[in-house]
């Protein structure tokens, strides 16, 4: 018997993408949503054995605090969480995954083979320590650089970086130019240390929203 998948993606072209995708796979997708509301709804009824779920579903929930809700309705539901961050940090939430969640790039999803490697560990064994995680090449970032380059990119000064971080505006300032050279970014005459690093963190989230907060 088919396992019964449960897909969770804000962006209407990827759920539908992922829908055949998974179908193709020989999965039975028994719901598909774009919130983690209408997700929990779906939920309670369709009792889906594998929850794929997109880790950054815009304003509200995010895809852990869904991950968690669906783990308070079914205790053994398989998680697999899907996001275009190679560093979580990025987006702001330091918080672990669900016991046994898997995690994967959605770069990673070019090879169909680690999608159903991920949907077929989380249903075998979804509380297993074993949980499947690929990731993308990420820079190894503190997780202070983290924090401050995502403040940056979500437009706040240096001033309110220096706030929110506990740190004097000097010691930011350094810290940006510390970030230049840690990402490899080329620098010229001209150039403005603040786009460039902006640039840059959108490379690595693989998203332009607006992510401030």
């Amino acid at each position: 018997m088919a396992l019964s998948v449960l897909v969770v993606e804000d962006d209407g072209f990827t759920r539908m993408l992922l829908q055949g995708q998974l179908e193709s796979l020989g999965y039975q997708v028994c719901g598909i949503a774009e919130s983690a509301t209408k997700a929990l709804e779906i939920a309670r009824t369709s009792q889906p054995q594998v929850a794929l779920l997109d880790l950054d579903l815009g304003r509200g929930p995010t895809g852990i605090d869904l991950a968690y809700g669906l783990r308070d309705l079914y205790s053994r539901i398989g998680i697999v969480l899907l996001t275009s961050y190679v560093d979580t940090r990025l987006m702001g939430d330091r918080r672990s995954l669900p016991v046994g969640a898997g995690f994967i790039v959605k770069r990673a999803l070019e090879d169909p083979n680690q999608l159903v490697a991920a949907i077929d560990r989380a249903a075998g064994d979804p509380l297993g320590d074993q949980a499947i995680k690929i990731r993308g090449d990420a820079p190894k970032l503190s997780d202070g650089q983290a924090e401050i380059l995502r403040l940056l990119a979500n437009g706040f000064s240096n001033a309110e970086i220096a706030r929110r971080s506990h740190l004097s505006e000097s010691a930011v300032i350094k810290a940006l130019g510390r970030l230049i050279d840690q990402l490899g970014i080329t620098t010229g005459a001209g150039d403005n240390q603040r786009v460039l690093l902006t640039q840059a963190y959108f490379q690595l989230t693989g998203t332009a929203r607006d992510q401030r907060g």
